[in-house]
């Protein structure tokens, strides 16, 4: 390799490692602080309280009906009788002020069940907060989980980085006395130039990870920052079937609260099929002068029955009653899709914790691998194909090991995510 271009390399590396240690002067996030901030930030987590306020607000309203409706009037009437034998023409004010009331008794079990369909739509808003709070949980694990990983992931590449050039010093030394061959030397070459380049691509992706940590945190400014914790994860334990399990999900509830509000739909209108039942009253004056004197008042009962509105209540029953139908039938392929997520989820993380402990003991084994080689290629008793190919071994082992780590934690966010478990309170 000419002078020139080795110290290039070296520039690269010792300006990477720069870097690197200088990124400490960013703001660092723990897990905890993001916990915090996308508490505050998130405008879908904070959106889902409204949606929630708005449900409870509209089951207060519903509560109208068992209630008398008052309404107030005033009115100013010219009347003008035209020209009288006399010639002149003759008109009159009239003023009238006056107060009304209407209490419904019965109206077929109608406001009773609007009010069954209020609460059972709080239901299903809870449900779909709890949906809406699992995803962002899931994302704030993942999205954190894949940042610290490609943090680790730039020590890791810095220090392959290293190796290799201190590889292709030891290479070009060999070279350089005739005791190793120039395609030897080249390959060290490119494998320094491959570990330089999958540095910088680290760079990048740390770049990236960061953008949608902060979009999931709900940040649109200091996006400059990195965080701080461990890759490490729960063993999972013994815990209830997943059959109890699909029963606590939000998707389960979800489906059920759409299938209680179908069906008090359809018991809203069956209503129709019975008689309106209601008192009112209303006191009143009149008179050309204001305030008017003259006093009137009346008190009633009235029974309406819908006999033959042209078949609209037996229809619209009928159609009531097969939403409902539909959204039981939703209700059970809902959970077992949910079922079917879980054991899927769930075999995922057994999986990945599985395949972490593989990853693990083939990376001791190539550690302790790659000290013999080293010293037995720096002696001559190894040849240079033999011990770059345990040198890449241990390499890559090192990143196997690093992302079975990440996909662990990325497993159990899924894992939970299907449960609708939940970070947040």
């Amino acid at each position: 390799m000419k002078p020139h271009i080795f110290k290039l390399f070296e520039f690269t590396i010792l300006a990477t490692l720069c870097v690197n240690s200088f990124g400490a002067g960013k703001t660092v996030l723990t897990w905890e602080n993001c916990l915090t901030e996308i508490k505050s930030n998130n405008p879908e987590l904070s959106s889902t309280d409204e949606v929630v306020y708005s449900a409870e607000a509209r089951k207060r309203a519903s509560f109208s009906g068992f209630f008398p409706q008052v309404t107030a009037n005033a009115g100013l009437t010219h009347n003008n009788f035209g020209v009288t034998s006399t010639g002149l023409s003759s008109s009159r004010d009239q003023y009238s002020l006056g107060v009304q009331a209407t209490e419904n008794l019965f109206a077929g079990f109608k406001d009773y069940y609007r009010v069954a369909k209020a609460d059972r739509n709080i239901g299903l808003a809870k449900a779909n907060q709890d949906l809406i709070r699992a995803k962002l949980s899931s994302d704030l694990k993942s999205t954190f989980t894949i940042l610290l990983y490609n943090q680790e992931q730039s020590i890791l590449a810095a220090s392959i980085m290293k190796r290799r050039q201190e590889n292709m010093r030891m290479v070009k030394l060999r070279y350089e006395g005739g005791r190793e061959n120039k395609g030897s030397f080249l390959f060290s070459k490119a494998s320094l130039e491959q570990a330089v380049f999958e540095n910088q691509q680290v760079e990048r992706a740390i770049q990236v990870a960061r953008l949608n940590l902060a979009r999931v945190l709900g940040r649109t400014s200091d996006l400059d920052f990195e965080v701080k914790g461990n890759l490490s994860w729960t063993e999972p334990t013994a815990q209830n079937s997943l059959k109890e399990l699909v029963l606590r999900t939000p998707e389960h509830r979800q489906a059920e609260a759409q299938w209680q509000v179908a069906e008090a739909d359809s018991l809203i209108a069956r209503g129709d099929f019975f008689p309106d039942i209601s008192v009112s009253g209303s006191y009143s004056k009149i008179g050309s002068d204001f305030p008017p004197k003259e006093a009137r008042w009346s008190v009633g009962v009235s029974l309406t029955f819908p006999f033959f509105p042209g078949g609209q209540n037996i229809f619209n029953y009928q159609s009531a009653s097969a939403e409902a139908q539909r959204a039981d039938f939703l209700k059970t392929n809902t959970d077992n899709m949910i079922l079917a997520k879980l054991q899927q989820a769930e075999a995922n993380l057994i999986d990945a914790i599985g395949l972490h402990k593989v990853t693990k003991d083939f990376l001791e084994a190539s550690e302790a691998r790659a000290i013999i080689s080293r010293g037995k290629y720096q002696t001559g008793l190894m040849s240079f194909e033999d011990w770059d190919l345990i040198e890449s071994d241990l390499i890559n082992r090192q990143k196997a090991e690093l992302q079975a780590r990440r996909d662990v934690i990325l497993a159990e966010a899924s894992f939970e995510q299907a449960q609708g478990k939940s970070v947040f309170p």
